[in-house]
């Protein structure tokens, strides 16, 4: 190939080559700054959700609060109320009328 040919073969493909010559920029400076990159977006992230999430789910939550209570509060006597009938079929279940043990739990809760 001369000279002329080579030149002209040059500006032929001068978009091509721009292309993959940008293309092989980029790459190289993702491989080399990938991990500075991923701190910076982790960081950019962490900010955003403790900037602008944070405070309005706090907000959210904070006008819930009635509800939450009491949810949790009918969960927890059901959650009661569940062991205390677990214990008494237990209980039930283990205390025949003429028992050493049924006398004795009779006994302790009527004396």
């Amino acid at each position: 190939m001369t000279e002329a040919e080579l030149k002209e073969f040059l500006d032929a493909n001068k978009a091509d080559i721009q292309q993959a010559v940008k293309a092989k920029m980029i790459d190289r400076l993702l491989s080399t700054h990938q991990w500075e990159i991923s701190g910076q977006i982790t960081k950019i992230v962490q900010d955003f959700v403790s900037e602008e999430i944070a405070p309005e789910v706090k907000k959210f939550l904070a006008d819930q609060k009635g509800p939450i209570i009491a949810a949790a509060c009918a969960g927890a006597a059901e959650i009661g109320d569940t062991l205390a009938k677990a214990m008494i079929a237990h209980t039930a279940k283990n205390l025949d009328a003429e028992s050493y043990k049924f006398r004795g739990v009779m006994k302790a809760l009527f004396e």
